[in-house]
């Protein structure tokens, strides 16, 4: 890649705080070009999320990026598996103005079209929240995924216990059979799980540091983030965003995965090895371990100060 030619990216997020500032370090890197922000319900209702996605790349200045809403539920639950952990607007009460819209357009009809328009493995695709619009968009036109350059999921718990109850991480719990159809659609994979996010740990003196970046949009993410840290202190989706330009800051090692969502107790489980391989139609993925933590946040305060030149 070189720094003429930035990286054209799909993001698939559910803002919440922590997809916030992975919006932000995507669109304050020079080295993306974010062709699209797909929404899905997770964090809050997808109406909602969509609108903070928005918020959000009104305020970094990415006026031009068109975000698209999706799925307001998945696939085998009547209602969202939302939670409260971000604020009931998702961005911890920070009032962001909105200046732009939410585009028309469905986000599987969207990532159907873009997927479909690129050459094979040009597109790359980040997926922030639960997997209800990759999955409908798989299903939609089978072997789409395959034609994304690679997909960065943050989800599952490879090697640790989740947050959700001891099997699960939110994202995988939050649709687990969409989990298990991107999962084993064939695609190149690489999962950032809690294995690495719980790495990926914010201090509060890092926190009070964004204070003397310029620019709203740092103002903004230290606002946010000081609501988000005392309930949940992790960067987890500022990992695959940063991963797609600074891959020598994380580790990863293939494994055979799948997702568990038939039985109910132990449902969004992320099945590793010879579980995967026992509970059938599992897929080879690469499970990031480790993040290099003061890089990252170097990484993520460096977007802000460009956001704010």
């Amino acid at each position: 890649m070189s720094s003429t030619s930035p990286l054209p990216l799909l993001i698939d997020c559910d803002p919440g705080i922590d997809d916030a500032l992975a919006l932000l370090l995507a669109a304050g890197s020079p080295a993306l070009d974010i062709r699209a922000v797909t929404c899905v319900a997770g964090n809050r209702p997808v109406e909602q999320t969509s609108l903070n996605a928005r918020r959000v790349l009104d305020l970094a200045g990415a006026d031009a990026v068109p975000v698209h809403a999706g799925c307001a539920r998945p696939l085998t639950q009547a209602e969202p598996r939302s939670n409260l952990v971000h604020g009931a607007d998702g961005l911890g009460g920070v009032a962001l103005p909105l200046r732009g819209a939410v585009a028309a357009g469905h986000a599987i009809d969207v990532l159907v079209e873009l997927l479909l328009a690129a050459a094979p493995g040009t597109l790359r695709l980040v997926a922030l929240g639960p997997l209800t619009n990759l999955a409908c968009a798989e299903l939609r036109s089978p072997g789409l995924l395959r034609r994304a350059a690679q997909i960065d999921v943050m989800g599952g718990a490879a090697f640790c216990p989740g947050n959700v109850n001891p099997h699960a991480e939110f994202n995988f719990y939050a649709d687990p059979l969409a989990a298990q159809i991107v999962l084993s659609a064939g695609a190149q994979l690489q999962l950032f799980g809690l294995d690495v996010t719980e790495q990926a740990r914010m201090s509060d003196d890092w926190i009070a540091s964004l204070a003397a970046l310029p620019g709203p949009a740092a103002a903004a993410a230290q606002a946010m983030l000081r609501a988000y840290s005392g309930v949940d202190p992790l960067l987890h989706d500022v990992c695959p965003v940063a991963a797609v330009f600074a891959p020598e800051l994380f580790d990863s090692a293939a494994h055979r995965v799948a997702v568990e969502w038939r039985d109910r107790e132990r449902e969004g489980r992320l099945l590793v090895d010879d579980a995967a391989a026992a509970a059938g139609d599992s897929a080879i993925a690469r499970i990031v371990t480790r993040a290099n933590t003061p890089a990252l946040l170097d990484t993520v305060a460096q977007a802000l100060r460009r956001l704010g030149a």
